[in-house]
């Protein structure tokens, strides 16, 4: 299973928010087993869909904030009162956003949600450590990760306040 669970960035202004999509089809792997006959995204992968738009939010916030500081690395460290209202299904198209509460050189806060034509379906206050992204040893995901976001313009869709 590919773990990019955001299907595009679509905005993204620095130290405040981020918003991004996710559409969930029958055919992600997930839904095999998760529950056969009544197919439903599990909560883990909910979380860390708007973790990931979280940590794209951090990434470019913190190289904005503290432009010395070398490449920022995020690591999901504590998740907050999440909350599961409605099942998400195949089909489903979710906006995920993304809020930064605060941010500083070694950590991050934040909320993030995600609704459904409009709905909430899920949310959550999420918890980052910062990791000095030029510290940590060479992994081909990071930089898969790297180019699969680019490919979403990211760049392009990044607004300074």
């Amino acid at each position: 299973m590919r773990f990019y669970l955001l299907d595009r960035v679509e905005e993204i202004q620095l130290n405040e928010w981020a918003k991004g999509i996710k559409c969930w089809s029958l055919s992600d792997d997930v839904f095999a087993e998760h529950f056969p006959g009544f197919p439903i995204v599990p909560g883990v992968l909910q979380i860390e869909s708007m973790a990931q738009l979280m940590g794209i939010l951090i990434e470019h916030s913190h190289a904005l904030s503290y432009p010395n500081a070398g490449k920022a690395y995020p690591l999901l460290s504590i998740v907050q009162k999440a909350k599961f209202r409605e099942p998400i299904i195949p089909g489903d198209q979710c906006i995920v956003t993304a809020k930064l509460t605060s941010l500083d050189i070694m950590r991050a806060t934040g909320t993030a949600e995600m609704h459904v034509e409009g709905k909430l379906k899920a949310q959550s206050d999420l918890s980052f450590t910062i990791m000095d992204g030029n510290q940590i040893p060479h992994n081909p995901f990071i930089q898969q990760r790297d180019e699969y976001y680019m490919a979403l313009n990211v760049k392009n869709s990044i607004k300074n306040r």
